[in-house]
Order: C-alpha cells, then sequence, then structure tokens
C-alpha cells in the first residue's frame, strides 16, 4: 500500500466523522397541527426527553391554534417530548419522540388525550 492511500483512509475517516456529527446540529422542524374538530390549542410545550420540566408556551403572544391551522417549532436533533393544551383543558402528549434530520409532524387528535 503506498503512503499516500495509508494517509487518504485515516484522513477520510476523519471527514466521515465530521459530517456525521456536524448533521445532528441542523436544525428541523416540530410541526404541530390541530386535528381536533372543535377545540383551540392554547399551548404547546416541547422539551428534551431528559429534562424535567416543559418550559415555556412554545406558541408565540398568547397564540392559539384554531383547528386545522399548523404550527412550526425549529429544533435540533434529539428526542423529545411535545405536549398541548386544548381550550377545554385537555392535555395530550407524545413521549420520546426522536426528532432527526427530517420534519416531524404531529397531527393531534383526540387519540392521543391524556387519561387522568
Amino acid at each position: 500500500m503506498s503512503n499516500k492511500l495509508k494517509l487518504l483512509i485515516p484522513i477520510t475517516a476523519l471527514i466521515i466523522t465530521i459530517l456525521l456529527s456536524a448533521s445532528c446540529y441542523e436544525p428541523t422542524k416540530i410541526i404541530v397541527v390541530n386535528d381536533l374538530e372543535n377545540r383551540n390549542i392554547e399551548f404547546i410545550f416541547v422539551s428534551s426527553s431528559t429534562e424535567d420540566e416543559w418550559g415555556t408556551n412554545a406558541l408565540p403572544n398568547w397564540q392559539v391554534l384554531l383547528p386545522g391551522e399548523k404550527h412550526e417549532i425549529t429544533v435540533l436533533a434529539d428526542t423529545y417530548d411535545i405536549q398541548v393544551q386544548d381550550s377545554r383543558t385537555d392535555i395530550y402528549t407524545i413521549w420520546d419522540i426522536e426528532i432527526t434530520d427530517t420534519d416531524f409532524t404531529w397531527n393531534v387528535t383526540s387519540d392521543f388525550m391524556d387519561e387522568y
């Protein structure tokens, strides 16, 4: 094996490693779609699955999401928990959603309502 080829193999491996790790830091979107027939979504919370707290409402300025509307939240690749609350204070949650380099869409329906 030539010296050039011996040098090229580790450099190629390094470049591939850098490119793969850089993709983890590319922003992507969580898209929440209100598919609840007669309810507005008043709060959207997104947190890393490793966090203990929900944080702030992802809807800006107390905006509400009317039936059929969607809201996009820009995030980095990670595993997330997502929770919404509707106008009747019912809560809908999905857990441990792995967000990669492609957008993730959650169509919120009554099937996701938390049981109390």
